[in-house]
């Protein structure tokens, strides 16, 4: 009965320990992908930067180009 009893318990610690295990390697995998999205995003806002700055500068180029064009 005793060893019974100490497989079971055995067997529980086991269960326990690979799913803490796999917990463990899940958080490592969500942290990871959080870090890629964050470079993403930091990219992202990149782009839309320099896309802003070059929509000003043709729009400096357009005022330029009508007030040519009035002279």
């Amino acid at each position: 009965m005793t060893k019974l009893l100490s497989m079971i318990v055995a067997a529980m610690l086991a269960a326990v320990s690979v799913s803490a295990i796999a917990q463990d390697k899940m958080d490592k995998k969500a942290d990871k992908m959080d870090k890629k999205a964050d470079k993403m995003d930091k990219k992202a806002d990149k782009m839309e930067k320099k896309a802003d700055k070059m929509d000003k500068k043709a729009d400096k180029m357009d005022k330029k180009a009508d007030k040519m064009d009035k002279k």
